[in-house]
């Protein structure tokens, strides 16, 4: 059984070496859209797409519709395409429908599948046959340790250069959705014109992310215990809430925290043994570094009970009747002090 990755496919399909049948599936959704995009708009010319190809959505269509403009015959081209999106709405019923055509597919048409949002199920006989039969790529979400390698591939590829702080700051903020970061990478591909190095202050003026007031800015000030600047952080996001909501503070506090600890428990281990134990790009193995010579391991262990305490006080668990961001304060006052 073949495996296939973007890069394969999308080399494959430029240089028009082409399969009967392709399936995209996945919980992330950027890479079949950017590969459907590339059927859609790169096999076949302008005048050749009005006779020749086909462009149906899984809510409004069925397995015999969509095998039915499979099977036709090409007019005055060489192929048909056909396009299916949003396919993870069709019945389980027409995947067998599928399975029995890719015993024979029409060697003249190049049908594509969009399973967006969602795996297919791979475990029943269409979906065995599927996999095994079809160009098929199934994509998961970015994890949190990904982004920043993710990142610097795709700056890389647009000539740009940028310190590891300003990639991993452009990484924090932005998170792991891929249509973002791909979105932001290509925002600063057009804003920066033929200037290629980066720097904090390009992110701020053509992503809108302040070069010192972000949430990697505010662990970096918790990392060395740089108290009044990660107050005047707080200060600013409980100024712009609703950009920066508590919710997603707490959660880069606990994923700092929890591998603060492991940190402690990994000593004696080489840079790239943590770095692959913490899931982390070696370049926050400096930040870790540091925290560890401001909090033990216990005070560590005290600070996640104080997070635990705090995100109940925010949720209403805890009764209160002061607001998140004085939480937030009084976890800071607590922990970082």
């Amino acid at each position: 059984m073949a495996t296939y990755s973007y890069e394969s496919i999308v080399k494959d399909l430029r240089a028009k070496k082409l399969a009967p049948v392709y399936f995209f599936s996945g919980e992330e959704s950027f890479y079949a859209q950017q590969l459907l995009e590339i059927i859609e708009k790169e096999l076949l010319d302008e005048a050749e797409r009005s006779f020749n190809q086909s462009v149906l959505y899984g809510k409004d269509t069925n397995m015999l519709q969509i095998l039915e403009e499979a099977k036709r015959f090409p007019m005055m081209s060489e192929r048909m395409v056909v396009v299916v999106k949003e396919a993870q709405h069709l019945k389980a019923s027409d995947w067998e429908l599928l399975a029995a055509y890719l015993e024979q597919p029409q060697p003249t048409t190049v049908l594509a599948f969009g399973h967006m949002h969602k795996k297919l199920d791979k475990r029943s006989k269409a979906g065995k046959a599927i996999k095994a039969k079809t160009v098929f790529l199934e994509s998961d979400p970015l994890r949190d340790y990904q982004v920043i390698p993710w990142l610097e591939q795709r700056l890389s590829a647009k000539g740009f250069t940028a310190s590891p702080s300003v990639v991993a700051a452009l990484a924090e903020q932005v998170g792991t959705d891929l249509s973002r970061l791909h979105n932001e990478v290509n925002k600063l591909h057009v804003a920066m014109g033929d200037a290629r190095s980066l720097s904090a202050a390009d992110i701020e003026r053509h992503i809108g992310i302040s070069k010192d007031y972000n949430n990697f800015e505010l662990v970096a000030a918790i990392a060395t215990r740089d108290v009044a600047k990660a107050f005047k952080i707080v200060h600013f996001f409980s100024k712009n809430a609703k950009e920066h909501p508590v919710q997603m503070i707490t959660g880069i506090l606990f994923n700092f925290v929890n591998n603060l600890i492991q940190y402690h428990s990994l000593k004696g281990k080489n840079e790239k043994q943590i770095a692959t134990a913490l899931k982390v790009h070696p370049y926050f193995l400096k930040q870790f570094s540091a925290a560890a010579r401001h909090y033990s391991a216990e005070h560590a262990h005290i600070m996640l009970e104080e997070l635990l305490v705090f995100d109940r006080k925010c949720k209403g668990v805890i009764r209160s009747s002061s607001g998140e961001y004085e939480h937030l304060r009084e976890w800071l006052i607590r922990c970082a002090l």
